[in-house]
Order: structure tokens, then sequence, then C-alpha cells
């Protein structure tokens, strides 16, 4: 058959503005990774509108599978109990940020915006290192890092945020610079840009990152960078791969060791106080007690104190609750709770912000949703339709982000939201891509759309 034939169908190709307009528009969705602001929330409705208008108009499209329709009735059942809870309590509460476990319902769809914007993205991906390296430059304080004083990388609310982000940058720019040391590239001039910049935005983050004194980030980082040495050993010659971990090991020991004192200072007391605790958990039995006793200590450091308060407090809540969480209404629960005169509402803790809003019965589907878009970019790889580094990108970043989660709460960020939906969208692509999904359209209607454009 032809090209000309009205029966023969081609895949959609998006209009050179539309693909303009898209790429700018998942700049804007990745962009907490540099500035902290919501600007994503208004973007991404706009990348799954385009995706659904070219999704209905195709003549065939990728059918919807299993984890497509949880995500959607998960999201679908949590925006449904927002408004129950919203209508019938006397309050009108709207709880914090709950609206955000709604997100998994675009995660589908954007998908599809993935699958449109495949030509480009590695463009984009190239788009998104040049913002990084600008962004990390223009925002350093050297000076002041050196100095021993506590800096906020990139444009964040706080420091924890911005080591958060760095550690992200880091890893993405690690395996982005493995891809093009062990793939070929069509594109001669990406690969010449990932080798100048990767080195010079590795060594800004880890600046940034020791700079922001965040020790949660610190620990998360400790226990991922032996994980990036040992993937990274798998993509060379085993004699090369150990003189370059090795180099890096010797680099971060000996820089770690150069600012001991300052490390020491800053995690110090919480180290201390930690052990402190243990030792009492361990002498009583007694975890409350234990807990308690740390609490009221006057050597135990503000920032760990107000952690332990707000974990007690949505313990507490959840423990009420077990099955299904207390939804919106947990923000007026929190009033009569031990430590409600706590200075935040932010519970430090991703896990159990998830556990106080929808029990049990949340985190089981939250996590039956994270093993399935896990395994469908596993079984990509796998299959030979993305670069093994891709799936070393995805996995070892949910790897740092699930270890931050402990300590802070991520997933109520920008770049925690962000990152949820950039992930799960690739996550949802490589579904389409295993299934052998593709949106087709005539081509003659194709050609009269490209006219039109």
């Amino acid at each position: 058959m032809s090209g000309n034939d009205a029966g023969e169908l081609v895949p959609v190709v998006l209009p050179q503005r539309v693909i303009i307009l898209g790429s700018l528009m998942w700049l804007v969705v990745v962009s907490p990774l540099f500035v902290e602001s919501a600007a994503y929330r208004y973007v991404a409705p706009f990348l799954a509108l385009i995706a659904l208008h070219y999704y209905r108009t195709a003549s065939v499209r990728p059918r919807t599978n299993w984890l497509g329709w949880l995500c959607m009735g998960w999201g679908a059942y949590v925006l449904i109990r927002f408004v129950f809870i919203f209508v019938t309590s006397p309050e009108h509460t709207i709880g914090a940020s709950d609206w955000l476990y709604a997100y998994p319902f675009f995660f589908p769809i954007l998908g599809v915006a993935f699958l449109l914007h495949e030509p480009v993205l590695e463009k984009i991906i190239a788009a998104v290192f040049a913002v990084a390296l600008i962004m990390l430059i223009a925002t350093q304080h050297f000076r002041d890092v050196f100095a021993g004083e506590t800096v906020r990388p990139l444009i964040m609310n706080n420091q924890i945020h911005g080591a958060v982000a760095c550690g992200l940058i880091l890893i993405f720019t690690a395996f982005w610079l493995l891809h093009y040391l062990t793939e070929e590239s069509s594109n001669r001039l990406i690969p010449r840009f990932a080798y100048i910049v990767s080195p010079l935005i590795a060594v800004l983050c880890l600046i940034a990152i020791y700079g922001a004194k965040s020790k949660g980030v610190w620990l998360a980082l400790g226990a991922t960078l032996p994980v990036l040495g040992l993937v990274t050993l798998t993509y060379l010659r085993l004699r090369t791969g150990l003189i370059v971990v090795a180099c890096a090991a010797m680099l971060l020991m000996a820089g770690a060791y150069a600012v001991r004192h300052n490390i020491e200072k800053t995690a110090g007391p919480t180290v201390s106080s930690t052990i402190e605790m243990f030792d009492n958990i361990t002498a009583s039995h007694d975890l409350n007690d234990a807990v308690t006793s740390t609490i009221t200590s006057n050597t135990t450091p503000f920032a760990m104190d107000a952690r332990l308060q707000l974990w007690s407090n949505g313990w507490e809540l959840f423990s009420s609750a077990p099955i299904f969480g207390w939804g919106g209404e947990w923000v007026e629960r929190w009033k009569h709770t031990r430590y409600a005169d706590v200075q935040y509402t932010l519970l430090h803790n991703g896990y159990l912000e998830m556990l106080v809003r929808h029990g049990l019965f949340g985190g089981l589907v939250m996590t039956v949703i994270l093993v399935g878009l896990i395994a469908n970019v596993w079984r990509a790889r796998k299959a030979g339709l993305i670069p093994r580094t891709a799936w070393h990108a995805y996995a070892v970043c949910l790897f740092f982000f699930a270890l931050t989660l402990l300590s802070n709460s991520n997933n109520r960020l920008a770049i925690g939201e962000s990152l949820a939906l950039t992930s799960s969208a690739f996550a949802c692509w490589c579904s389409m891509r295993l299934s052998g999904g593709q949106l087709l359209i005539a081509a003659k209607k194709q050609q009269a759309k490209a006219v039109s454009a």
C-alpha cells in the first residue's frame, strides 16, 4: 500500500510548533529541580490535554492496561473522598496538600505525552542539563560554603529542598554521561556536550550538598553513592571501572576528611542524641518513654526534637485510623495530638504522610502502583526498548528519593510532585512500548493536519 492510499495508517507526528511548545512545557514540568515554584502544576494539565486530543483523534491508540486503570481509579477515589469530607465536615476541611495524592490519575495520559515527544526526548534531556549547569553556577556560594556557612542551593525555599534537588541532578548526570560513554548516538553534538558539562555539574552538586548541611540528604546520598559506584562498574571494563570508582571514592573521602570538623559540628549532636535514644530503648524496652525522654532532653538538637514530635503525632493519628486513614480530616485531628503545638504540620516523613491520610489501604495501593511502574521500566530495559542507563537512572533516583523521605516530606514538595509526574509518565510510556502501542492516524488526515499547521 502506498503512502498516498486513503486507508494507510501512519504514526501521529506533532506539528513543529506543538513540538517546540511541548518541549518547553516538559522543561517547566521538571523545573522544580532548579526553582521551587508551582509552575509545573499549571503546565502539566496542558501537556495532558494535548496528549488527550491526539489520543482521541488517533485511529489506533494504545490500550489502557490494569495499571493505568488502577492509577485512574485511585486518583478518582482520592478526589471523591476529598470532596465528600469537604462537603460533610462542619469545618469544610481540605486537609493540607491532600489533593496531590490524586496525581496518579494523570500518569497514563502523561505517558501518551511522552510517546508524542519521543523523537525529541534526547534534546529535551540535554536542555535540562544545560539549565542545570547554568543554575548551579548562578546560585553557587563558594566563599560561604568553604567558610563553613549553611547555603541554600539553587532557588529553593530552604537548603534541604536544594540538597535533595542536587542529589537527583547528580545521579541523573552520572547516568547521562555513562550513556554517551557506552552507547552510540546519531547526534554528535550532544555527547560532546555531555562529556564537558557532566563533570562540572557533578562537582557543583557535591559542593552544594555539602554546603546545604542537610543531614538527611547526607545519609541518603551516603547510602546511594556506593550503589551508584557498583552500578558504574557494570558499564566499564573491570580494571577501568575499579580505577574510576576508587579515584572517586578517594576524592570524596579526602574532601570529607578536610571538612571533618564542620561535618562533626553539623551532625555530631544529632548522632549523639540518636545513640542515646537507642540506648534508652535497649535499656527500658519502651519506645514511647525513650522518645519522650529524648524530646524533653535539653541536649537534643532542635531539628531532631521537632521531627520526633511530628513523628509521634503522625503515629498517633495513624494508630487511631490504621486501615483507611483520616483523609482531609487529619488536620483537625492534629489539634488534639500530644504535641499539637509543634511548629509544623509537615510531618517530615513521606511514609507517615501517606499513612495518616489513607492508612494501610492507601499504602498498599500506592505500593502496587509503584511496583507496577518499576516493573514496566525493568521489562522495557530487558526488551531493549530503552537504554540500560535509563533503567539505572530511574531505579537509583527512586532509591535515593525514597531514603530522603525518611526524614523529610519531599513527596509534598514541588520536587516530589514533579518527580512523581515525570517518572510515572516515563514508566507508562515504557508500558506502551512493551505492548507495541502506537498512535496511528490515516495518512491523508495526517497530511491535512501538517498543511494546516
